[in-house]
């Protein structure tokens, strides 16, 4: 072979090289596109299925229950469908798929699940946390007037601090179970606290409250049980609006 056709082949598998490196670096940089809109949705799925596992770990009687299977079930085949879609056109024609509609279809799919898992998770949670507080709350003025009894200094400390170990627990939905059981013991040492308070009140009032905080109790109690002196007592005391009316399940 002369040296000029050794030039040639030479030149020749430069070219060649030089459009192969080309075209993988076109076709990782398609990659990176399509990575960079879909990865913050990635990471927020993988998310929600850890926190899903604590969700569905929740007590049946829990206000709000994650069903997946009938509340998400359209939702999720649309989703799925969806990059079905984009995953065939992304087979047959590669980085011209970057331009295809079905990308964005499929991301806008996949994010409108995300956001309506995310908000379901966090109402479960949510009421389900208020539900748990609210079976060992103490009114303000009541725990405050704990300080100034004496003897009960302590058990105002206790309970403030537990207080704030709940709070800080039900800020935000778990990845694992273990906090739900926390906040059960959290709940039933708060309401142990709450037993040994001396309740400075009025005796209706003080009645009232009693019947409220009874162990377990989370239906509420009859407004019969609220007579003018209590009624007025919270009036006075601006907690009226703690406590809500509703029709009793039990009409018939």
């Amino acid at each position: 072979m002369s040296s000029l056709e050794q030039r040639v082949y030479a030149l020749r598998e430069q070219f060649e090289l030089n459009r192969s490196a080309g075209e993988l670096r076109t076709a990782i940089d398609d990659c990176q596109e399509i990575y960079e809109r879909f990865v913050s949705l990635s990471e927020r799925l993988d998310l929600l299925q850890r926190q899903s596992s604590s969700i569905g770990a929740l007590p049946v009687d829990a206000p709000e229950l994650l069903d997946l299977k009938s509340e998400f079930k359209g939702q999720i085949s649309t989703a799925l469908a969806s990059l079905g879609v984009f995953f065939e056109v992304w087979r047959k024609n590669k980085q011209v798929s970057r331009q295809d509609d079905s990308l964005e279809n499929s991301r806008v799919a996949l994010e409108s699940l995300v956001v309506r898992l995310e908000s379901k998770i966090e109402s479960c949670w949510k009421k389900w946390t208020e539900q748990l507080y609210s079976q060992c709350m103490v009114e303000k003025v009541i725990l405050d007037s704990q300080r100034e009894i004496p003897g009960s200094e302590r058990v105002y400390s206790d309970y403030i601090e537990l207080q704030g170990r709940f709070k800080d627990l039900a800020k935000q939905v778990p990845e694992t179970v273990w906090p739900l059981r926390d906040l059960m013991d959290l709940k039933n040492r708060m309401e142990q606290v709450r037993g040994e308070m001396q309740l400075d009140l009025p005796e209706n009032v003080k009645r009232f409250f009693k019947l409220l905080n009874q162990r377990g109790r989370s239906t509420g109690v009859p407004l019969s049980e609220m007579d003018k002196d209590t009624f007025c007592w919270l009036l006075e005391h601006a907690l009226l609006g703690q406590f809500s009316v509703e029709r009793s399940r039990k009409l018939f």
